[in-house]
């Protein structure tokens, strides 16, 4: 094949992009990530932040993940339209991706700041109210969802992490007491008591939404990270 000036510069920008530095590591075990898994997750990095100069965001996080997926062999399906909860389905795991770019990312906590719609919450006048349509809430989400997995990336120091939350620890929020619930939009500490908790349930009335924030990332598991070069 006969390239073009053009073409051959692309080509080569694109190729010195998939070599530029990268010092990837993979902290917990999981059977998600495969050697195939890794490298073509790491192309895809390297493209975005040497070739085209800008971060891994959510659309082509979600089609850099199925990517990957497909080629260390496992079974993807994307959700069918109108999903609510879940983004793609990986060898029968129901998966919701999220990805964060935030200033204030913090190294030993993660946050979501919608996991999902709520319009019920700004009609919710009562404790008991409150308390049961949440508890409804978790109960359908965890059902549903499997895990969540999350790309965060640090910024300043070009660095990629990425998380997967298990949506067992969602489940205790049907053992939360009712008096949690009694402001008109509760922050609850999850389990109740334990200092510090596995993460916070706030209830956002101003944009009718769920946000889970203080995620410690000590019962996640971290599946990767990728420290490049800052530009």
């Amino acid at each position: 094949m006969t390239l073009d000036e053009t073409e051959r510069r692309y080509v080569e920008e694109l190729l010195s992009a998939m070599r530029g530095p990268c010092e990837a590591q993979f902290p917990d075990a999981s059977t998600l990530i495969s050697e195939e898994f890794a490298n073509e997750f790491r192309a895809t990095l390297l493209i975005h932040h040497y070739f085209l100069k800008a971060p891994l965001a959510m659309t082509s996080f979600e089609a850099a993940f199925v990517r990957a997926a497909r080629a260390a062999g496992h079974t993807v399906n994307p959700a069918p339209d109108g999903q609510r909860f879940w983004d793609v389905e990986v060898d029968g795991k129901r998966i919701s991706l999220k990805s964060t770019a935030a200033a204030n990312l913090r190294v030993g906590l993660l946050h979501i700041s919608k996991l999902c719609e709520a319009a019920w919450i700004q009609d919710m006048r009562s404790a008991a109210l409150r308390e049961d349509a949440t508890k409804r809430l978790f109960a359908e989400y965890t059902g549903a969802v499997d895990s969540i997995i999350q790309l965060r990336l640090f910024k300043n120091r070009a660095f990629y992490e990425l998380v997967e939350i298990p949506t067992d620890i969602l489940a205790q929020v049907a053992d939360v007491p009712r008096a949690e619930f009694a402001p008109d939009g509760p922050t609850i500490g999850i389990p109740v008591g334990k200092n510090p908790p596995d993460f916070t349930l706030k209830l956002d009335r101003s944009d009718a939404k769920v946000t889970l924030a203080n995620i410690n990332k000590n019962v996640c598991t971290v599946l990767g990270t990728w420290q490049l070069q800052v530009e």
